[in-house]
């Protein structure tokens, strides 16, 4: 079955959306778009809706999008309520954008606008395997570290070789 050009099928899930962020009734959709309640419920049961009429729901739910240097105001924000570094679940991240999930290049913005400020986040996995961030200070990062010197490096190598000489030797 073809799917023709002119038809979202992506409308429960905006419907969904709508419902949850703005908390909007299907009568209170169906004067947004200039169609009968029926059809707002029709749509979501479906999953399937014109996209010239749902297209007004569509940009209600994009306007909820925040910038990326609005996202990291917010994370410095919390920083400075805090005072410390902290971890935070990437879904709290990608709920406060107002995504649906968080790409690989707004997760660089995010960071690029941080370290602008002064900040840094780091990308991990807390103890239960959920991914999280880590917003911290720059300074942090380098106030407790020494710079490896040229002797430390090359008596590491040193030893490197030598356990590689003694696995291989039988």
């Amino acid at each position: 079955m073809a799917i023709k050009k002119n038809v979202n099928i992506k409308a429960r899930q905006i419907i969904e959306k709508v419902r949850n962020e703005h908390n909007y009734t299907f009568e209170d959709m169906g004067e947004i778009c200039g169609v009968a309640t029926g059809s707002i419920q029709r749509w979501y049961s479906t999953g399937r809706a014109r996209a010239d009429k749902i297209i007004a729901l569509e940009e209600l739910v994009e306007n909820n999008r925040l910038p990326t240097d609005k996202i990291a105001d917010n994370l410095i924000e919390i920083y400075r309520h805090i005072k410390r570094p902290y971890t935070i679940p990437y879904t709290t991240i990608r709920d406060m954008s107002g995504r649906e999930r968080l790409s690989k290049s707004v997760i660089t913005e995010i960071e690029e606008h941080l370290y602008e400020r002064g900040f840094a986040l780091i990308d991990d996995y807390d103890s239960e395997g959920r991914n999280v961030f880590i917003v911290i200070r720059k300074r942090w990062l380098t106030k407790r570290t020494k710079p490896a010197d040229n002797e430390a490096l090359k008596e590491y190598y040193c030893k490197r070789v030598e356990d590689e000489i003694e696995e291989t030797d039988w």
